[in-house]
């Protein structure tokens, strides 16, 4: 039996009706997130001198919380199979693995993302056959509709990491905790398959942004 060289596999797929199948190919992609912020609106709290004026330190209180989610972007090798993830699950930690925000340091939740294939349609054309398209590498950001993968109860827990009480606070980082995102991302490949990708240590910025002063 003659054998057909893999260069002809494309080509008898397609002549079958196999459109947007990768032959031979796996899901090869890796993802980051960037940009997560919590920023938190800090009020300093001193007593009030028996003639008014301001008086000793009392402590500090988070008045306002501002979580930023991040951007989640995928950079996707040539030739790779597409992934659209269905779910998330996010462990949050300190800079050194210790669980943060407990009891609420696990957070999963459902995403639509579907992350493309590492293929173009010549020409920058939007839809072609197998056969028409060229391997090549994919940047991609997903969309923010619905990209929740800050909980309030981590963000909350990370605004609150920068009052101690021991001293009145500034704008900047401060004592604020330095909080981690361990994230497990899981879908279905162009094929079908169950896939997950990690992003292990995707920092969250956690400072004070704006600090008033009150009197009591």
């Amino acid at each position: 039996m003659k054998k057909l060289p893999l260069l002809a596999l494309p080509l008898l797929l397609a002549a079958c009706g196999e459109t947007g199948v990768n032959v031979g190919q796996g899901v090869s992609m890796t993802a980051a997130l960037t940009g997560t912020e919590v920023g938190a609106d800090v009020v300093n709290v001193y007593a009030k001198n028996a003639d008014g004026t301001r008086g000793a330190y009392m402590g500090s209180e988070v008045k306002v919380y501002r979580p930023t989610q991040g951007a989640l972007n995928f950079q996707v090798k040539a030739g790779s199979l597409g992934v659209t993830i269905t779910a998330a699950k996010v462990v949050y930690t300190d800079a050194s693995g210790t669980p943060f925000a407990a009891p609420s340091n696990t957070f999963n939740t459902t995403l639509n993302i579907k992350v493309p294939e590492g293929y173009v349609c010549a020409g920058g054309a939007t839809n072609c056959t197998f056969t028409e398209k060229t391997a090549a590498p994919i940047s991609f950001t997903a969309p923010t509709t619905g990209l929740y993968l800050l909980s309030e109860q981590a963000a909350i827990a990370a605004a609150d990491s920068c009052v101690d009480g021991s001293a009145a606070l500034a704008s900047g980082q401060g004592a604020c905790a330095e909080v981690r995102m361990n994230i497990t991302l899981t879908g279905q490949d162009t094929l079908g398959a169950t896939r997950t990708i990690t992003i292990p240590q995707a920092q969250v910025r956690v400072y004070v942004a704006n600090v008033t002063e009150e009197v009591r």
